[in-house]
């Protein structure tokens, strides 16, 4: 007999998600994930400036605001026929990797190792570090609120490695911090810069900027090189099985960035391509014309799937289904789809289509497919990537050179932005009429992962990993909750408003231009 598990809401996350996996014999046999919330900001940009959405869009995330303005500054681009400067490919290159670094750091130490970590473990520490004593004193005194998991967890480190890891957690902060330093300084603050703008940017590039980036891109890849790698790799052995559990769809996109001087995407740090039905070393080019979008189980108005260039924005809330058996409609998120397949986005998809042979190799070494641990890994391997490449970024830079285009006039077209968030692919679509916004569609890469069904009945990217999946306990369903949490979900960026007490969507309100 098979009954239902609910986690509701997922923790440990940026926003609202809710999941159910339908289990049977101790294994999960179908799934469904829940955006809760609907994101109404393509409504809100409809009849403003075009350049406005750089700065609005942001606002769909606080922690990884700037893949925002760099999709929505490259569509406007796209509409109005600009071409940026090379200095400012280069300091929008930084500030992304500044943020990537910001986030990978954060979901790893912050939001992920409290699965396989155990803080409490310090209770046991004998040393001298004040901020490990700090901590020692508060679980004396039984105040562990900040580390208390929901569950009693899984763990299976040795006492002197939990120690390690949980000192490296209090180190991640004043690292987390260094990171959001320097794309204030790059973008003028943070969150939501205002530094990259249509055209360009508008930081002023002097040798004193440049002096201050060389020491923060030191200070970073002494992090990723001697505390973040290792502390995966340290950690890993001892969850092994979770190379073979989460698999996913088998399907990765790419958009790529980090872009060189001739503006390839496909020439890029990290490059642009696709790869389907699991074969991972077969990598090919992108037709964006394959894309769609689905509503058949999301809170829209039925329609045919469309194209993003195409896509409404009209909800329907027709209730939370009693049963998610049952049938209709259960997220406020759209189904992206690629070529009618559910595509994977995030770094072990970027990491793939790379075909980053650090990773392929890590892999081979721990005998592990695309998983769970498959994701921890790409993302912690990314992070070095990048942070092996900032001191060559910040060395194209020209002080004193050009960084925005001359001044355009806003017309009316069509534009793309394709680019990529720490989480994965972002899309951004504009169609803008005497320099104001008809349109505005946005895919972003939570959309790509926590996606419900399409037309077709395909599970999304978090279902099929869920679908599969052992369960020991019912009642502390820890295996779930490892699983999504590898995708660092970002419900936050895919969703936002609604009435709790009526369960509808919220109040008709109006935005002042």
């Amino acid at each position: 007999m098979s009954r239902i598990i609910t986690v509701d809401p997922v923790n440990r996350i940026e926003g609202h998600l809710k999941i159910q996996v339908e289990v049977e014999n101790g294994k999960v046999v179908n799934a469904w994930t829940s955006g809760t919330l609907f994101r109404g900001l393509e409504n809100i940009l409809r009849g403003r400036k075009s350049e406005d959405a750089v700065l609005i869009t942001q606002r769909a995330c606080g922690v990884c605001p700037i893949p925002y303005s760099v999709a929505s500054s490259k569509a406007i681009e796209d509409a109005y026929g600009i071409e940026i400067p090379d200095n400012a490919r280069v300091i929008r290159n930084l500030i992304q990797a500044f943020q990537f670094l910001n986030s990978h750091i954060l979901h790893f130490y912050h939001l992920v190792a409290l699965d396989y970590v155990d803080p409490a473990a310090v209770a046991e520490y004998k040393g001298s570090d004040p901020e490990l004593l700090d901590l020692k004193s508060l679980i004396a005194a039984g105040d562990t609120a900040p580390f208390t998991p929901r569950w009693d967890n899984d763990f299976r480190l040795p006492t002197d490695l939990n120690i390690l890891a949980t000192k490296h957690y209090i180190d991640a902060i004043h690292i987390y911090k260094r990171c959001n330093e320097a794309i204030a300084l790059l973008g003028g603050k943070f969150p939501h810069a205002v530094g990259i703008v249509p055209g360009g940017a508008t930081v002023k590039v002097t040798p004193t900027l440049v002096t201050e980036l060389v020491g923060y891109a030191k200070e970073l890849k002494d992090f990723c090189d001697n505390t973040y790698v290792p502390d995966v790799l340290a950690i890993a052995p001892y969850y092994q099985d979770y190379g073979h559990i989460g698999v996913g769809p088998g399907n990765f996109l790419a958009y790529g960035m980090l872009e060189g001087a001739d503006r390839d995407p496909y020439n890029s740090i990290l490059p642009r391509g696709v790869i389907f039905d699991g074969d991972i070393n077969n990598v090919q080019e992108l037709d964006p014309a394959g894309f769609s979008e689905h509503v058949a189980y999301s809170y829209y108005e039925d329609g045919n799937p469309r194209h993003p260039s195409e896509g409404e924005t009209q909800p329907n809330f027709t209730g939370v289904p009693a049963d998610p058996r049952d049938g209709g409609k259960y997220s406020w998120l759209k189904a992206p789809r690629l070529n009618g397949k559910p595509m994977e986005v995030g770094p072990l998809a970027r990491m793939l289509v790379r075909q980053d042979a650090g990773l392929l190799d890590l892999a081979a070494k721990l005998k592990i497919g695309p998983s769970v641990l498959a994701r921890i890994a790409a993302r912690a391997l990314e992070a070095q990537l990048i942070a092996d490449h900032i001191p060559e970024m910040i060395a194209e830079l020209k002080p004193d050179g050009k960084v925005a285009c001359a001044q355009y006039e806003p017309t009316s077209g069509r534009g793309v932005g394709l680019d990529e968030a720490p989480r994965g692919a972002i899309g951004h679509w504009i169609e803008a009429e005497g320099g104001r916004i008809a349109n505005y569609q946005m895919i972003i890469p939570t959309t790509w992962n926590a996606g419900p069904r399409d037309a077709m009945g395909q599970p999304g990217p978090y279902e099929q990993a869920l679908i599969g999946t052992e369960v020991k306990d019912p009642e502390r369903p820890i295996e779930l909750t490892r699983i999504i949490r590898s995708f660092d979900p970002c419900i936050a960026c895919a969703v936002h408003v609604v009435d709790l007490e009526k369960e509808k969507i919220a109040a008709k309100f109006q935005v002042g231009c």
